[in-house]
């Protein structure tokens, strides 16, 4: 039977606060260590009391850019509509075992956005700019994880999930000497609560792992409010054991260092309100993105892991005009202290 004994603690979405978001323009999940179970889907297993766990990921979201005609247009008919190339986010994480059925966790990003592109109005006549790259610092994320006694049996858990995001993201980027729109900026400029429940149930070789999570946004900086979002993940994994044998000079026979892999499926959803800016709701904003994220992970000892993923769209029904999403990519190294 798998062993899920250190918690893929998710350390809530960084949201950049905008009135015409492209929809996946958002980093999404990030973690500390996580020996076992998902990569993105946050198992209800938690650490155990007094250990530490530590994790590095870069993840990256590839979009279609939208065309300088459909942006032309959109400026002769006063939308207001953007088109970024790929999105590149780093996520340090360190999760705490405050006790054995309460974990606490950081995260912290650093936020990307290159190929930024935009149609305006020149004189009556549209044209396209070409803005400089965004990025810097992003929201900080503190996000806790109780996992209820009284629910456990011999293979199945159940936890609660809440935290809060943090103002500590960069909010006053500037774009060639001029201030970058709060759509653009890696920090929303205020604080966001979080709620959410978990559960996980091991079978066989395997686990089923499940949760959502709920983030309810507030006005920031410029005026700027990015809707809601209701994060939500379904995952199977399964586990392949292994030994490798290692040299040992002090003795005459080789001893063995426990590596394991992990094959893991998931589906991540990520369904938004439409964003606000001075009271104005953007129509091309929000909606419904899944993905379907094939993903592998290696532990060595107990201790190191490795990860990548690959998230391909099975489900993009946003709203309005916004860019198709082609894949989002993820990488990273984890430790468990």
């Amino acid at each position: 039977m798998a062993q899920i004994n250190h918690v893929a603690l998710f350390s809530g979405f960084l949201l950049v606060t905008s009135s015409s978001m492209i929809f996946a323009d958002h980093p999404s999940a990030a973690f500390g260590s996580n020996q076992a179970g998902p990569l993105i889907t946050i198992p209800a297993a938690t650490l155990p009391a007094g250990k530490w766990s530590a994790g590095f990921r870069t993840e990256k979201i590839s979009v279609s850019p939208l065309s300088d005609a459909m942006l032309e247009q959109a400026a002769l008919d006063g939308e207001d509509i953007h088109s970024v190339d790929p999105l590149t986010s780093h996520f340090l994480s360190l999760a705490y075992g405050v006790s054995n059925t309460f974990t606490i966790g950081l995260n912290i990003p650093y936020v990307s956005r290159k190929g930024i592109r935009k149609g305006e109005l020149h004189h009556g006549a549209p044209e396209v700019h070409q803005h400089s790259e965004a990025e810097g610092l992003g929201d900080a994320s503190i996000l806790g994880q109780y996992r209820f006694d009284f629910a456990n049996t011999a293979s199945s858990q159940l936890g609660v999930l809440f935290g809060i995001q943090l103002p500590t993201g960069d909010d006053d980027v500037t774009d060639q000497g001029s201030l970058f729109e709060a759509e653009f900026q890696p920090g929303s400029g205020t604080w966001h609560p979080m709620i959410g429940m978990t559960f996980s149930k091991r079978i066989a070789t395997g686990s089923i792992d499940a949760n959502f999570l709920y983030l309810h946004t507030r006005e920031g900086t410029q005026q700027s409010r990015t809707g809601n979002l209701l994060q939500y993940n379904i995952a199977w994994s399964y586990r392949f054991d292994s030994e490798s044998p290692v040299d040992n000079d002090s003795h005459d026979h080789a001893s063995h260092i426990h590596v394991a892999w992990d094959a893991i499926i998931e589906l991540n959803g990520e369904l938004r309100d439409k964003n606000e800016t001075n009271n104005h709701t953007a129509a091309h904003s929000g909606g419904n993105l899944i993905y379907l994220s094939p993903g592998v992970r290696l532990t060595i000892a107990d201790k190191w892991n490795m990860h990548a993923s690959i998230g391909i769209p099975v489900l993009d029904d946003s709203n309005g005009t916004q860019a198709d999403v082609d894949y989002r990519a993820n990488i990273g190294l984890g430790l468990s202290l």
